[in-house]
C-alpha cells in the first residue's frame, strides 16, 4: 500500500534549505481539512470532485448552475491550498530561523562553557602558585625565625661573655687596687690605704678582703662606726669570714662593749676551727670583764695553738703576777 500524499504538501519540495528531507505524509485525523465522517481529505473529495466534473463535461453538459458551483468550490479549494502551502513556507522558514537561533546558542553556551573552564584552569593553577608561594613564605618565616634564635642566642652568649670578661677584669683591678692599700696600710699611709680599699670595693662591691681591709684602716684613722659597717658588710658577703667577726669584736672591745666582743672573738673561732688570735682577744675581753678562769683558758688555748703568741704568754703572766700580789 503506498503512502498518501497530501495534495497541498505535493507543494512543498521535497528538501529544506539546509538540504534535510521535508515530511509531505498526510497526517490524516490531526488535520483540520480531514473529513471524518467520510474518512478523507476535503481536498482530495475536492479534487475528485473536480476530476469527475471534467469527465463529465467531455462527455455530456451539466447544468450551468452545478457547474458555476463547482468551479466556486474548485477556486475557494485553491485558495486554501495556497494559504496553507504559505503557511506552511512560513512555518519552514520560522523552524529554520528556529534551529539557527539553536545552534547560535548552543555555540555560544559552548563558548561560554570553553572560557568557565578555561577561568577555573587558570584559577586552580593561580591557587596551587598561590599555595606554593604562601609555602616558601612560611619555610622563609620559619627559616628566619630559627636564624633570629640562633642570632639571639650568640648575641646573648657574646653578652654573657662580655659581661663575665668586664667582671674578670674588674676582679683583677679590685685585687690589684687592694694589694697596693695593704702596702700602703703596713706603711703607715692609712688615708692613701683606706682610698685604695674603697677603690676595690667600687671595682667589686661583694669583696670581702676588701671590705675588711677597709674597716682596718678606717679603725686606724679613728673611724670606728665607718670600720664597724665596713666589717658587718665584709660579713654579709662571707658570714664565715673568721677575720672580720675577729676585727669587730676588737672594735666592740676597745669600746668597752665587752659582752658583745666576747659574741664576736666566740664567732672568729667558731668559723675559724681554731684561731690562735681570736682565743687570745677572747682572753682579754674576758679579763677585763673580770672573768679571769675563763681569761686564763683562753690564753692557755691561743699558746696551745701558736706557742709563739707573745699576747697569750703575756696574758698568762699578767694574770700570774696578780695572783702573787694577791
Amino acid at each position: 500500500m503506498s503512502t498518501l500524499i497530501c495534495p497541498m504538501l505535493t507543494a512543498l519540495k521535497p528538501t529544506d534549505d539546509a538540504g534535510r528531507p521535508v515530511n509531505r505524509e498526510c497526517i490524516y485525523e490531526q488535520c483540520r481539512f480531514f473529513n471524518l465522517e467520510q474518512q478523507d481529505c476535503n481536498l482530495m473529495i475536492g479534487s475528485r470532485s473536480m476530476a469527475r466534473l471534467a469527465a463529465a463535461a467531455e462527455t455530456r453538459a451539466a447544468p450551468h448552475a452545478d457547474l458555476e458551483a463547482a468551479v466556486i468550490q474548485a477556486g475557494q479549494a485553491t485558495d486554501r491550498i495556497g494559504a496553507l502551502e504559505s503557511t506552511l513556507n512560513g512555518l519552514g522558514s520560522a523552524l529554520a530561523r528556529l534551529e539557527s537561533q539553536i545552534a547560535t546558542i548552543v555555540e555560544v553556551q559552548q563558548k561560554v562553557a570553553d572560557r568557565l573552564l578555561e577561568e577555573m584552569s587558570l584559577l586552580l593553577a593561580r591557587t596551587q602558585k598561590n599555595d606554593q608561594a604562601m609555602g616558601e613564605i612560611a619555610a622563609r618565616l620559619e627559616h628566619s625565625a630559627e636564624d633570629q634564635r640562633q642570632i639571639s642566642q650568640a648575641l646573648e652568649a657574646r653578652s654573657q661573655k662580655d659581661q663575665a670578661d668586664l667582671l674578670a677584669r674588674r676582679r683583677d683591678e679590685a685585687l690589684v687596687c687592694n694589694n697596693r692599700g695593704v702596702v700602703l696600710y703596713y706603711r703607715g699611709a692609712f688615708e692613701a690605704a683606706r682610698d685604695a680599699f674603697r677603690k676595690a670595693i667600687e671595682l667589686q662591691p661583694d669583696y670581702p678582703e676588701g671590705l675588711n681591709n677597709l674597716g682596718l684602716a678606717c679603725s686606724r684613722l679613728g673611724q670606728e662606726q665607718d670600720a664597724i659597717e665596713a666589717f658587718r658588710k665584709a660579713l654579709t658577703v662571707d658570714p664565715k669570714m673568721s677575720e672580720a667577726y675577729n676585727n669587730l669584736g676588737f672594735l666592740y672591745h676597745t669600746a668597752s662593749q665587752f659582752d658583745r666582743a666576747a659574741q664576736m672573738f666566740g664567732l672568729a673561732i667558731e668559723n675559724a676551727g681554731d684561731s690562735s688570735v681570736a682565743y687570745t682577744n677572747l682572753g682579754n675581753t674576758y679579763y677585763a670583764m673580770r672573768q679571769s678562769e675563763k681569761a686564763v683558758v683562753a690564753w692557755q688555748r691561743a699558746v696551745d695553738l701558736d706557742p709563739m703568741n707573745e699576747g697569750a704568754r703575756r696574758g698568762l703572766r699578767m694574770f700570774q703576777q696578780d695572783a702573787e700580789a694577791n
